[in-house]
């Protein structure tokens, strides 16, 4: 990022002032439209974004159809967007996706709500973005009366291991087998 200051004549590309960057009130979280080009083309990006760091090549075939398939099915995407930036149509920036879906838990007789995805883009880090939408798919679930959130996570994802033990999901701390894969779940009472 560069200063936050300003001269006076670039006050219209100005970027925020670091006590903004850490303001929710510039953030707004939003479920994704799939009948909007727009949100089409945003989830597209995040995944792309997310496969990137992940170190995943998609083929172009999932890159076009991945937020079409999301629509279709009884998954949501939840849009993080920077109200203080935007993303060159007018439209504030999408900054995180997080993707999620209403699933079947037998043993509860019920449903629950499974995080496929949670991707906050490198710049938007450390903001607690990643919080708040865990919490607005948290505020979600319940209003569906599911019982609980799931996720899988990867071992080697500390920061991700911490943010969602500390959200309230079952996670070990502490070192675990290279390659293994989490599972994880959040009880909504």
């Amino acid at each position: 990022m560069s200063d936050s200051t300003a001269s006076a004549d670039s006050k219209n590309t100005r970027e925020p002032s670091t006590e903004r960057l850490h303001d929710p009130e510039t953030i707004r979280i939003r479920r994704a439209d799939f009948d909007d080009a727009r949100d089409v083309a945003t989830v597209r990006r995040l995944v792309q974004g997310f496969a990137d760091v992940s170190k995943v090549t998609l083929p172009p075939s999932v890159q076009d159809t991945v937020a079409p398939f999301l629509g279709r099915r009884a998954a949501f995407v939840l849009l993080a967007e920077d109200l203080d930036a935007s993303d060159g149509s007018g439209r504030p920036s999408a900054v995180a996706m997080l993707i999620a879906q209403r699933i079947l838990s037998s043993f509860q007789a019920g449903e629950r709500i499974n995080i496929h995805d949670l991707y906050v883009t490198p710049e938007a880090q450390g903001r607690g973005i990643g919080r708040r939408m865990l919490s607005v798919c948290a505020d979600h679930a319940k209003a569906l009366g599911c019982s609980d959130l799931t996720l899988e996570v990867t071992g080697d994802n500390a920061a991700a291991r911490s943010l969602y033990r500390t959200f309230g999901f079952d996670l070990p701390e502490g070192d675990v087998p290279e390659g293994s894969v989490l599972y994880g779940k959040c009880p909504l009472s």
